[in-house]
């Protein structure tokens, strides 16, 4: 057994509880009884075996004590003898006497150097024999196994025997530097072949720049003191090269390097040499620095036998600090201090002191570590006392007790702290998640120690095994900011889970969530202590045997129990005289339930957990629910990522009522027709949800539906009847195909049913739809469009004070625009007074826009409406307001002449009188209303002449009669201007009707077309006479023309005329041409 004891603190009964192992290392076994094999046994006897020469610490003249600096050195073949003590010098003699059989000496372990997996040992035969190790294991108790371990190979020095004093492996370069008594080798790795050239005799210690890791280091320099000189070469692949020599004149006992600096200790002195001076200048000032004599022999007085002090010892400490080892005592029984000093032999950090001298000391930074007999001392060199640090013991009599200490290249050490058991990642639980470095390792007789760092969190875990929890997350945040423990590591996450199980356990729920949140806790687990949602969930809930995760982790989740079950114990020990324990409770199981959702949402936005998601969404979807986070609840099972077991929510919101919850399900998974049932029977009042929107929440998406005409229309029937208002926004996404499959008679008795907000704009709404989509009983319906027309024209202009000013400013706006222009008529200018957009003023404008959509409804053609009873409308409902319309229904029935009259009475729209009255042909007159209706024949060219005369005549009446006497001047001089041709047969009278105060200049352009016209009659008569005589001696000269060439004509004096009969004689005559006779020109 192994372990350790805290600062100070003395171990007497092999024994210790929890706390006795803590301290910066753990000692754990690395191999215990070594069979070293009988091939590594010394024969000892009279005849076969040779006597031992004395030791190195013998012939420098020290004693047998062990040594080590770091990297190691020599130690002593009896584990029982005190440090110091000299050998007997007649033990070979009594070895020789006591038995004259040859005797197996075992072999013992004198060195060792660990490599990653690879171990090397060094023995007291001269052997190196090579071991693959597998990690040790650091757990939590006060013993760990020990790990596997292989023998590789062996091989035999072949020196005679002697104890391998030093092995130093480095692994980039292949290569293994032993020191076996006088004599170093360099072998090459991993097959332990001598590498030729490398063998070096008389070397009484070897030491290596320490200012490069072994583990990673490329090339390296060797540092060999040997009898007369100390020797540096410089070790790169498969070269050894000497660089440097310095001559030296006492033996070197002990000898460390760093950088340029050697510090040595020999028979004489303690001495820092400065290597780059000894380059330039062997005997430079300052080269070789004498700090103070190494102890010498002495004879005690009693027995006269000498005394050898124990072997001097340096090491590194520090970047340019050395340290080195002084006893006040020459046989080293006596306190000894360690004393530090640096490279200029400056004494600036604190003494360490020893009850007695080490048999081995390493330094591992910042602790120095000690071997003495039954213990392992830890100082820390960064207090400044220095005082000691831990103790560690070995409790395994069969193993032997270290003897000394090595430094090792590097190796791992790991724990099963975080060990993971899981169902279904079995291969999981045998890893060692907690990983650190070790480089020391204890050595007894035959067995091996590893003096490793105790991984941080495995003190937390302890302190979470004994309850105390703040102090473990006080701990872990220290290992987390110091950078010796990685927040992603297995450990890491593996203490805070724990913690966050206990504050769990104790219902602190806001420690306990921020502590999940760091250790990543998978939220099944969670889930697993909210009964009520793990049954919910059911098979999407892996069991929590199942879960990757610590055992001891599992375990504590599973001990938990149920939140139900906690929340009551909670409640019954906080609950006072005065307090309500059934609302505590209440309080508390909400809290709890809030920490799961909140924690549910972190795992969600991390994605982590992937596997978990299903678990993680449905979970939150009934949180959501029972919270009643409506906006969360819609934004998860709508994102892209959601995977809500939707069948499972559904069954959950089905059996608890929560209907409209339920109904987003529905609407997520693409079933419109059960969501708009669910939102139905919601609307009707058979269900009650107050979550639910009601009939715009309904409305707004029967709307997106528009792509499924069949679930639209079907919806618009049944709404229709429920709220005609609403109805019309379904009834706008409604297909031209569907609109025409509608029951319009049912949808419209069901409108008039209803008292609807607006008065008819439902029906009106729906008789545009119907007309627009070719319904067979769209023209039905268009008279009484007409008529809710002509009733919201009342609405908007009567009715009140503001409605009739409103009136008032829609006629005033289009007597100006007609005073700039008569040629405009009412129907153009509202029409572009309707497209304007005119936003301070929304009702009026909104009200301009009705009628002109009821004037260009009036206006279409061919007619499709009763004229008459729309008419009769008009008259009824706004005979003060709609005076263009009744003019365009009483053309369209055929009274022109009434339809004229009361537009230049009552609208007082001249333009548009002249256009039915003057001219009834053109295709924007009112007149054609009348023709689209069938009303009146088509007109030929006179006819339509003779009626626009009619209608001039009509229209200068009517002006004449105009009350305003400026305008019916000014409208008389227009018609004069324009039509006076068409007057000019009633002349007389139209100059004597017009009213003598009015000025000449409006009859002038009748009188300028009478006189033109008298004047154009006398000149036409003139004209007359003129081309009938021209056109008789035309057709004479036609005549004579046509018988010029019929031959000559012969007379004589008795030739008489053929009419008078008459003698011609010299008189003129001419010939008929048909008769052939010959008259008198007179008589022709």
């Amino acid at each position: 057994m192994l372990a350790g004891a805290g600062k100070g603190k003395e171990r007497e009964d092999g024994g210790s509880d929890e706390d006795d192992i803590a301290g910066p290392y753990i000692m754990r076994p690395l191999a215990i009884g070594l069979q070293l094999g009988p091939e590594e046994a010394l024969v000892k006897g009279n005849t076969s075996a040779k006597t031992r020469r004395p030791s190195l610490s013998q012939r420098l003249g020290f004693g047998s004590g062990k040594e080590s600096a770091k990297g190691g050195e020599e130690g002593v073949s009896k584990d029982a003898s005190p440090a110091g003590d000299p050998p007997d010098a007649n033990d070979n003699d009594r070895d020789s006497v006591r038995s004259s059989s040859p005797m197996t000496i075992s072999a013992k372990v004198e060195c060792v150097e660990v490599a990653g997996s690879d171990m090397y040992v060094g023995t007291s035969h001269g052997h190196i024999i090579h071991y693959t190790v597998a990690m040790v294991e650091l757990d939590g108790g006060r013993s760990g196994a020990t790990p596997e371990y292989f023998r590789v190979s062996s091989v035999d020095l072949k020196l005679g025997g002697k104890r391998v004093e030093q092995v130093l492996a480095f692994p980039v370069l292949n290569r293994l530097v032993v020191l076996c008594g006088s004599t170093a080798q360099v072998l090459s790795l991993p097959d332990l072949r001598p590498v030729p050239g490398t063998m070096m005799k008389g070397v009484s210690c070897l030491a290596y720049d320490e200012r490069l890791q072994r583990s990673a280091a490329a090339a390296v320099i060797l540092c060999v003191a040997r009898v007369r000189s100390i020797q540096l070469y410089r070790m790169a692949g498969a070269e050894l090269r000497l660089e440097l020599e310095v001559p030296i004149t006492c033996s070197v006992a002990s000898i460390c390097q760093y950088g340029q600096y050697l510090c040595v200790a020999d028979t004489e002195a303690y001495k820092i040499l400065d290597l780059a001076k000894l380059r330039t200048a062997p005997s430079a000032e300052g080269a070789r620095l004498e700090l103070f004599p190494t102890q010498q022999p002495r004879t005690d007085p009693d027995s006269g036998r000498v005394i050898r002090p124990p072997r001097p010892r340096t090491l590194v400490v520090g970047p340019n600090e050395f340290m080195f080892l002084t006893s006040s005592a020459s046989d080293g029984d006596a306190t000894t201090l360690g004393v530090i000093v640096t490279a200029l032999g400056e004494a600036q950090r604190g003494t360490l002191q020893f009850a007695s001298y080490p048999k081995s000391v390493v330094y591992d930074a910042p602790f120095l570590i000690a071997a003495f007999a039954g213990s392992v001392d830890v100082y820390d060199t960064r207090q400044p006392e220095q005082t000691l640090a831990q103790r560690l013991f070995v409790d395994t009599p069969d193993a032997g007790r270290p003897r000394r200490v090595c430094a090792a290249a590097g190796f791992l050490a790991g724990t099963r702290l975080a060990q993971l058991d899981s169902e279904s990642e079995p291969s999981m639980s045998r890893a060692l998640s907690a990983v650190v470095r070790a480089s020391v390792v204890a050595v007894s007789q035959d067995s091996l120690y590893v003096l490793a760092d105790e991984p941080p969190l495995l003190l937390v875990s302890r302190m979470l095994r004994a309850g105390r929890v703040e102090e473990a997350v006080a701990a872990v945040d220290a290992a987390l900011a110091s950078g010796d423990v990685s927040q992603a590591s297995a450990e890491a996450q593996y203490c805070v889970l724990m913690a966050g199980v206990q504050y769990f356990a104790r219902l602190l729920l806001d420690d306990a969530l921020q502590l999940f949140r760091r250790g990543s806790l998978d939220p099944r687990a969670l889930l697993h202590v909210y009964s009520d949602y793990a049954a919910y969930l059911g098979p999407l809930l892996e069991p929590l045997e199942r879960l990757s995760m610590p055992a001891l982790l599992r375990a504590a989740i599973r001990d938990l129990g149920t939140v139900a079950q906690l929340v009551g114990l909670s409640a019954a020990d906080m609950a006072g005289n005065d307090c309500d324990q059934e609302a505590l409770a209440e309080a508390l199981a909400a809290n709890a339930l809030e920490v799961l959702e909140r924690y549910l949402e972190h795992v969600r936005l991390s994605e982590e957990f992937d596997v978990a998601r299903t678990a993680v969404d449905t979970a939150l979807a009934r949180l959501y629910a029972d919270h009643d986070h409506i906006e969360k609840f819609t934004a998860l099972i709508g994102s892209r990522d959601s995977r809500v077991d939707s069948s499972v929510a559904i069954a959950f919101c089905r059996n608890t009522k929560r209907h409209y919850y339920e109904s987003l399900l529905y609407r997520v998974r693409g079933e419109p027709r059960k969501v708009l049932d669910i939102w139905r029977r919601l609307l009707s009042g058979e269900c009650e949800d107050a979550r639910f929107g009601g009939m715009p929440e309904y409305v707004a998406y029967v709307e997106t539906l528009s792509e499924q005409q069949d679930i639209l229309l079907a919806e618009y029937a049944w709404l229709v009847d429920v709220d005609a208002a609403a109805s019309l926004r379904v009834l706008a996404g409604l297909t031209d195909v569907s609109v025409a499959a509608l029951d319009a008679d049912r949808a419209m008795a069901s409108i008039q049913s209803q008292k609807v907000e607006g008065g008819d704009g439902a029906q009106r709404a729906l008789i545009e739809r119907l007309i627009s989509a070719g319904h067979p009983r769209a023209s039905h319906y268009l008279t009484y469009l007409l008529n809710v027309y002509v009733r919201q024209a009342r609405d908007c202009y009567s009715g009140d004070e503001e409605r009739h000013r409103r009136l008032l400013a829609l006629e005033e706006r289009f007597r100006c625009a007609q005073a700039e222009d008569l040629r405009l008529t009412f129907r153009v200018w509202i029409a572009k007074a309707a497209a304007e957009d005119k936003p301070d003023a929304l009702e009026s404008q909104s009200a301009i826009r009705l009628r002109a959509q009821l004037i260009a409804m009036l206006g279409a053609r061919p007619i499709a409406y009763d004229a008459a009873a729309v008419l009769d409308c008009v008259e009824r409902e706004a005979p003060a307001v709609l005076h263009l319309e009744k003019a365009m229904l009483m053309a369209a029935l055929g009274h022109t002449s009434d339809a004229g009259e009361f537009l230049v009475t009552a609208c007082q729209d001249y333009a548009e009188a002249e256009l039915l009255l003057m001219r009834p042909c053109a295709p924007e007159s009112l007149a054609q209303l009348a023709n689209a209706t069938g009303a009146r024949r088509t007109r030929g060219p006179q006819q339509a002449k003779d009626e626009e005369t009619g209608g001039v005549r009509h229209l200068l009446r009517l002006y004449m009669a105009h009350v305003d006497d400026e305008m019916a001047a000014r409208l008389v001089a227009d018609l004069l201007h324009r039509c006076s041709e068409c007057l000019c047969d009633d002349a007389g009278a139209v100059l004597v009707s017009i009213p003598e105060h009015w000025p000449y200049a409006i009859a002038e352009p009748l009188v300028s077309r009478q006189l033109a016209r008298l004047a154009h009659r006398e000149r036409s008569s003139s004209i007359e006479r003129g081309l009938r005589q021209s056109l008789t001696l035309a057709e004479q000269l036609r005549a004579i023309d046509e018988h010029r060439d019929a031959g000559p004509i012969v007379l004589d004096y008795s030739q008489a005329c053929a009419k008078c009969h008459k003698l011609l004689g010299s008189s003129a005559f001419v010939l008929v041409p048909e008769s052939r006779e010959i008259r008198h020109v007179s008589c022709g």
